[in-house]
C-alpha cells in the first residue's frame, strides 16, 4: 500500500513539473477568445525590431488611427489605418494616394473647413486684400496714386494697400497735386524710392505744361524710369521722320528742333488752290 502511495506521488509531481503543451494549429477547433482574459497583440510604445511576417503589433504611443502594425514581411512594420486610402488627382493627372488630404490655401484664396457631424465642408472665398474684384476695378482705387507732397519735382504718393517693391510693367493712375515746372522730376511710391518721370520715350523729361495739379496721367514703369503715356509731345520732337504730306496726313503738324545757333521749324500739312499737298511752314 505505501509503494502504492509513493508511485502515485511521484506521477502526480511529475505532472506539476511537466505541464502539458498544447498546439492550438492542430489540436483546437472553433477557437472563441472572446471571453479569453488575455491580449491577442504584442503591445509597446514602438514596434520590435525583429518579427515575422504576419505578427501584428498595437502601438501605444501613436496617435488614433495609426495605432495597429502589421508585419508584411520578416522585419517590415506597415501601419494599418485602418481607412482606404484617397487618391488624388490634379487635372486628370495621378498625384498619389494617401489617407490624409490636406487643404491648404493660395494667395487671393480664403478657405473656411468645419466638421458638420456627417461631412467635412470646404468653403473657399476671394480675398479682396490680395486679388481684384470688378467693383474694386471700377472704384478705380487700386491704382489710384495721389500725391500730396507739396513738391514739383520731387513729388510721393501711396496706393492702398500699400505697394511692396517696383516691378517692371506696373502701371498706376498718378494724380499730382501741384502743377510741374519742367526741372529734373521723380516720383517716389510707398517709400520705395524716388524713380525720374519721362515721357513716353522714356529719355525725355516732362515740361512744365505736361504736369498739371489734379490731371490723373496714366504711368508705367519700364524697370528704371516711370513714363507718361497720356502725355504726346510735338510729332517730329523727338527725331522722328517726317511723313509725306497727302490727304491722309493733312492738317497735322510737325516740329523740327533746331540745333545750336539754328531756329525750331513748325509745319503743317496743307493743300493749297491747286489741289497740291505740301508741309507749310507756320515757323
Amino acid at each position: 500500500m505505501r509503494r502504492a502511495q509513493l508511485t502515485i506521488s511521484a506521477c502526480a509531481a511529475g505532472i506539476v513539473w511537466a505541464q502539458t503543451q498544447v498546439d492550438l494549429r492542430t489540436q483546437s477547433k472553433s477557437m472563441d477568445f472572446s471571453a479569453a482574459a488575455t491580449k491577442p497583440l504584442q503591445t509597446g510604445p514602438a514596434p520590435p525590431a525583429t518579427w515575422s511576417m504576419g505578427q501584428m503589433f498595437f502601438n501605444t504611443s501613436a496617435s488614433s488611427g495609426q495605432i495597429l502594425y502589421g508585419g508584411v514581411s520578416n522585419n517590415t512594420w506597415l501601419p494599418e489605418t485602418g481607412t482606404a486610402s484617397l487618391t488624388i488627382h490634379s487635372q486628370g493627372a495621378l498625384v498619389g494616394a494617401r489617407p490624409i488630404m490636406n487643404l491648404t490655401t493660395g494667395l487671393g484664396i480664403l478657405q473656411a473647413i468645419s466638421d458638420t457631424g456627417t461631412s467635412i465642408l470646404v468653403q473657399s472665398s476671394l480675398d479682396t486684400a490680395s486679388a481684384q474684384t470688378k467693383p474694386g476695378e471700377q472704384a478705380g482705387t487700386v491704382l489710384l496714386c495721389t500725391s500730396a507732397s507739396g513738391s514739383a519735382s520731387a513729388y510721393t504718393c501711396g496706393l492702398s494697400p500699400s505697394l511692396t517693391v517696383y516691378r517692371t510693367g506696373m502701371m498706376l493712375h498718378w494724380q499730382p497735386d501741384v502743377n510741374g515746372t519742367g526741372v529734373s522730376t521723380t516720383l517716389n511710391v510707398d517709400s520705395l524710392g524716388a524713380v525720374p518721370l519721362k515721357l513716353a520715350d522714356g529719355l525725355t523729361g516732362p515740361g512744365p505744361a505736361d504736369i498739371v495739379a489734379g490731371r490723373v496721367q496714366e504711368i508705367w514703369y519700364d524697370g528704371a524710369n516711370f513714363r507718361l503715356l497720356n502725355v504726346n509731345p510735338a510729332p517730329g520732337l523727338l527725331g522722328e521722320a517726317q511723313p509725306l504730306c497727302s490727304v491722309a496726313v493733312r492738317g497735322r503738324t510737325w516740329f523740327v528742333p533746331g540745333g545750336s545757333g539754328v531756329k525750331d521749324n513748325y509745319n503743317v500739312c496743307a493743300r493749297d488752290a491747286t489741289g497740291t499737298y505740301a508741309w507749310r511752314t507756320i515757323y
